[in-house]
């Protein structure tokens, strides 16, 4: 399993870009995977506190044995293992080190914390089966991963507190001639094997409006590489067509004449996310405990770019990193507080977490479904209620009218098709349940790719174009914005068109005539 990486200053950048086009493949370690993050060939481990036997790398971790999967829930102390990503930091910054030190945010708090660096999600679910750990971090992808493994030996857990979401860091870099989803079926695409990256991909081609075969298709002929920084490299010595990887590669792609970047984590702050899963038997024999945990975290973002002490004692590769490198690290990570806490665990990660498992279940893994039920409790972090706000901290979209502009004729990463009907010769719903029905899975889309523009067009059945049918199918687009609004959406994301009937998709007076009585949804990324 492989290392998260470490952000490059733009020189850094420039410099390994060049090696990499020099050698086409060579190269020494300079980054660590954000999508496979929890997948590291060797564990890297400095343990301290409680036993973590067992937690050496995967080579020869062997299977926990469950008759021991029991932690001592007598001892409030929280024994957690990290992996080596900036998205810790509040929480090695609430410690002051590897242990909690006195007067650290945690022990102001009266809790303590032991540190577990170890860069192997077989090693460390390993631990946390065997009671060696109490509690782990990762990704909401890599937890239903880990599901069907925890189902197994008869550990329940729970993921009470996210930390942070990959925010612009990792996504998908293709040629340019691929410029959406739909447009992939026959692309070569390399993804990192068993990882958050690989997701992503599936994510996007379930959710497109492709005919099932071509879905198929698309995930069946992934090329499967080790990853992010193998898969970077096959894109850039021009053996991939499109590669879901982290940064640099990214960057290089947008700069780059013959490619550019699809998707990025910029376009939305829920399909990575970094949360803490806790065993449940700790969980409930301590509950206060695991609130000051988080009630620390939150209280540690403010130290996030100014703090860089901990992260070199703590992390072995930021040892040497400056307080500049460090900082670059940061911005690719954004931190969840109490509200946006509050917000994914009960709105979001459910549905994130079935579709994780329908991805991991359709490339043949097992998972637990059920654990989605109980998973993203939020009762610790309601017990701080009466000290957060409780205003969701929406991100902002900042769109000009000029990129609005531009979005109209750009091509949409992901087209979405919807029949609304409506009553005849009116922008009103014929029917609104039936029209909610129909609209709220579009919603769940904009609400998890919160940084994209979204474009609705609306298209009437005519056999002329006349100003007033012209009208009517913008006005029935406004009625779908509105729509849109009234469940969350940021009106300044959204673009309202009027095609009239100049895009109809079949004959008027056909059979298939219903199909030109349709909306168009299209989710577009802005350029800047």
């Amino acid at each position: 399993m492989k290392k998260r990486k470490m952000k490059l200053t733009t020189a850094g950048r420039v410099v390994i870009f060049a090696i990499i086009l020099a050698i086409l493949g060579g190269g020494g370690y300079f980054g660590y995977n954000l999508l496979s993050k929890n997948d590291a060939p060797t564990a890297q481990v400095q343990t301290t506190g409680g036993d973590t036997s067992g937690t050496q790398s995967s080579d020869t971790t062997k299977p926990a044995n469950t008759t021991t999967n029991k932690s001592n829930t007598d001892d409030p102390t929280i024994n957690l293992s990290l992996d080596e990503w900036i998205g810790w930091k509040p929480i090695i910054d609430a410690n002051g080190g590897l242990t909690t030190q006195p007067g650290s945010i945690f022990d102001q708090l009266g809790i303590n914390v032991n540190l577990n660096i170890i860069n192997d999600a077989e090693a460390s679910s390993n631990a946390l089966i065997k009671g060696n750990l109490n509690a782990a971090g990762y990704t909401l992808n890599r937890t239903a991963f880990l599901s069907g493994k925890f189902k197994e030996a008869g550990l329940d857990v729970v993921m009470p507190v996210f930390t942070n979401y990959s925010d612009g860091g990792d996504g998908i870099i293709a040629l340019s001639q691929y410029d959406s989803i739909e447009s992939l079926v026959d692309a070569k695409i390399g993804v990192p094997k068993f990882s958050e990256a690989q997701t992503l991909v599936i994510w996007f081609v379930n959710k497109s409006d492709l005919p099932d075969a071509d879905k198929q298709k698309i995930i069946s002929n992934l090329i499967l590489l080790d990853d992010a920084e193998q898969t970077g490299q096959a894109f850039f010595a021009g053996s991939l067509d499109v590669a879901a990887t982290w940064q640099p590669y990214l960057s290089n792609a947008e700069n780059s004449t013959n490619s550019h970047i699809l998707f990025s984590t910029a376009s939305s702050n829920k399909l990575i996310m970094d949360g803490i899963v806790f065993r449940s038997d700790f969980a409930q024999a301590h509950p206060d405990v695991v609130s000051a945990f988080i009630d620390g975290i939150f209280k540690a973002n403010d130290m996030y770019e100014t703090e860089f002490k901990y992260m070199r004692e703590v992390m072995p590769m930021y040892a040497a990193a400056s307080d500049e490198e460090i900082v670059a690290n940061c911005a690719d990570a954004g931190l969840m507080g109490y509200a946006a806490n509050v917000s994914a665990l009960e709105d979001d990660c459910p549905t994130l977490y079935a579709d994780m498992c329908q991805i991991w279940e359709s490339i043949g893994e097992k998972v637990d479904r059920s654990l989605g039920a109980t998973l993203f409790d939020t009762t610790y972090v309601k017990a701080l209620s009466t000290s957060y706000s409780t205003i969701p901290e929406k991100k902002t979209v900042e769109i000009t009218e000029e990129q609005k502009e531009a979005a109209i004729d750009a091509v949409a990463l992901l087209t979405k098709t919807a029949t609304i009907n409506f009553v005849p010769d009116t922008a009103k719903f014929l029917d609104n349940a039936e029209a909610d029905a129909v609209l709220s899975n579009f919603v769940e889309l904009a609400k998890i790719l919160d940084g994209t523009i979204i474009q609705i067009e609306g298209n009437i059945n005519a056999k002329t174009n006349t100003e007033a049918g012209q009208k009517l199918s913008e006005e029935r687009a406004k009625t779908v914005r509105n729509y849109f609004v009234a469940n969350g959406i940021d009106a300044n994301r959204i673009i309202v068109v009027g095609n009239g009937n100049s895009k109809m998709l079949a004959d008027p007076s056909g059979p298939d005539a219903e199909m030109n009585r349709r909306t168009d949804v299209y989710f577009k990324t802005i350029e800047d």
